[in-house]
């Protein structure tokens, strides 16, 4: 290969960079970023650093059984005359009206358990609300340089991920380095396969 030749196809090397991965980054290493931390922290239950989150409650709550949450924990609790003679009965008044709540001695951790949901990590998984609007916010691409944006793509589920971030003490959707590593380890590969496409490898 000449001189000529190899800056030609340097060229075309750098005018594909400049137009295809920043594409690439938004359309899938984005998207990676962003189900790898969801996966972790649902599954494992561990943040960035490789730390648990903080266990589930056990101070006792109280509930309704009326919710449609609510209601399977109410069946799980067993019949009705067990219920009436074993719970403990609270009658609280709210805009006029008494309601009736039974305490959950086990907490939040107990009515999870309950309602079928599992409990030996917490996953911030119940109504789903907050992961079911959580992704990619927005990506820029600013002076060669790309930065994507991961939270709740919803004012609500922002919100809820804010809110669990400081009863944690810690960004529960930051990425960690190990995920960096293989997103990094994805455009790299990415980059082999524009060098190979335009003959320089």
């Amino acid at each position: 290969m000449t001189p000529e030749e190899a800056g030609r196809r340097f060229q075309k090397l750098l005018d594909m960079i400049n137009r295809e991965l920043p594409t690439f980054i938004k359309e899938t290493t984005a998207l990676n970023a962003s189900a790898a931390v969801a996966l972790r922290v649902q599954q494992t239950g561990k943040d960035f650093r490789g730390n648990s989150f903080k266990p589930y409650s056990t101070k006792p709550i109280l509930t309704s059984g009326t919710t449609s949450k609510g209601k399977n924990v109410w069946r799980a609790m067993g019949s009705a005359e067990t219920r009436k003679r074993g719970l403990n009965w609270v009658t609280i008044k709210r805009q006029g009206k008494n309601i009736h709540l039974f305490e959950l001695k086990g907490g939040y951790k107990q009515l999870r358990r309950l309602d079928g949901l599992q409990t030996a990590h917490k996953d911030f998984t119940y109504s789903s609300i907050m992961w079911n609007s959580y992704g990619v916010k927005r990506t820029v691409n600013s002076k060669g340089e790309v930065v994507v944006t991961i939270g709740g793509k919803t004012q609500d589920s922002q919100d809820r991920i804010n809110w669990n971030s400081k009863r944690e003490g810690v960004e529960i959707i930051n990425i960690s380095d190990q995920e960096l590593k293989i997103l990094a380890k994805q455009i790299d590969q990415q980059m082999q396969k524009y060098i190979n496409k335009v003959g320089l490898s």
